[in-house]
């Protein structure tokens, strides 16, 4: 009924190429800005830090009436940073000026103004174009860890211990505000791959075939540009090309597709989760939301359908 549809054929190209691609790797969320953006490598407080910071990837735009603005951007240290960056600055900073800052017992008793002075930008304010939604999922993340009388590090260490610790992680977390409420848990695998990528090797995961794909925004954009997903309802085709407000069931639909053509781009080039994602969200640079893509230096030009006006679903949701 929404007419979007995943594109098999353009799954086993981009399949094909990923298989044989040098840049299709898992990144360390550590050796880029090691320090400035991520944090750096062996601190105390890190692993607190990134399982905050996860809970905390979504919505990094703004909205003008029922259309998409512009992506977020804050000045912080100095820099310009665009949302996610500028997020992961900002916790970055905080755990270096105080490492017990994102401790929940700690979180719990911050004031609101306290919570939010962590994300002011270098001019005094608050960028973030849903700090309502980010502060009742501090709350409700904060809360859950003091009531259930654990730690991000406990809860780690426990799944650790598991026979499928991937599986268990992924479990836990459905319950935890700021990553229960996304039925395909993007931010939930992001937090895995953080954890299991990270040089401090938080989380050895012997069970990759518990992953699922990491949906974000950026993905969807790459996906519909790349003709990995088609649309061919008219109606929402000029919404997307319009970058206009969908509904909610025209949004699921297009992340759905994704999400399908995803896990059959995972199963069939043999990689991982955390390779797939990365390649897709440096794609972002050559393929980005306010300027023309730059294509010639794209590395899947050549089986690209370059479906260029094409734009990701304009939805406000905590899931990504």
């Amino acid at each position: 009924m929404i007419g979007v549809v995943v594109d098999d054929g353009q799954v086993g190209k981009f399949a094909r190429f990923l298989a044989e691609s040098s840049g299709a790797k898992a990144f360390d969320f550590c050796s880029l800005s090691e320090g400035f953006i991520y944090p750096e490598r062996g601190k105390a407080g890190v692993l607190d830090a990134i399982f905050f910071s996860c809970a905390h990837q979504f919505g990094f735009w703004t909205l003008r009436g029922n259309r998409w603005e512009a992506p977020m951007f804050g000045l912080l240290d100095g820099q310009r940073l665009k949302g996610s960056d500028f997020l992961f600055r900002a916790v970055t900073r905080a755990c270096q000026q105080r490492p017990e800052t994102f401790q929940p017992a700690v979180l719990s008793a911050m004031s609101d103004d306290a919570l939010d002075g962590l994300f002011r930008s270098d001019e005094g304010v608050n960028p973030l174009p849903m700090w309502t939604e980010h502060l009742a999922l501090i709350r409700g993340y904060a809360e859950w860890f003091v009531r259930q009388g654990t730690t991000p590090g406990e809860v780690v260490g426990a799944v650790a211990g598991q026979a499928k610790p991937l599986a268990a992680l992924r479990s836990v977390c459905r319950e935890i505000p700021g990553y229960a409420e996304d039925p395909l848990e993007k931010k939930t695998m992001l937090l895995a791959i953080m954890l299991e990528n990270r040089p401090e090797k938080f989380l050895a995961v012997s069970d990759p075939e518990s992953a699922v794909p990491i949906i974000d925004y950026h993905l969807q954009r790459s996906a519909l540009r790349t003709g990995l997903v088609r649309v061919d309802n008219a109606d929402l085709r000029r919404k997307l090309l319009q970058r206009e407000l969908l509904g909610e069931e025209e949004e699921a639909g297009v992340r759905a597709a994704t999400y399908e053509a995803i896990r059959r781009l995972m199963e069939r080039s043999g990689l991982s989760a955390a390779a797939v994602d990365w390649f897709f969200f440096q794609n972002r640079t050559r393929c980005p939301e306010m300027t023309e893509p730059d294509c010639p230096a794209c590395p899947v030009l050549g089986i690209c359908a370059r479906e260029t006006a094409l734009f990701q679903p304009v939805w406000r949701t905590t899931a990504y």
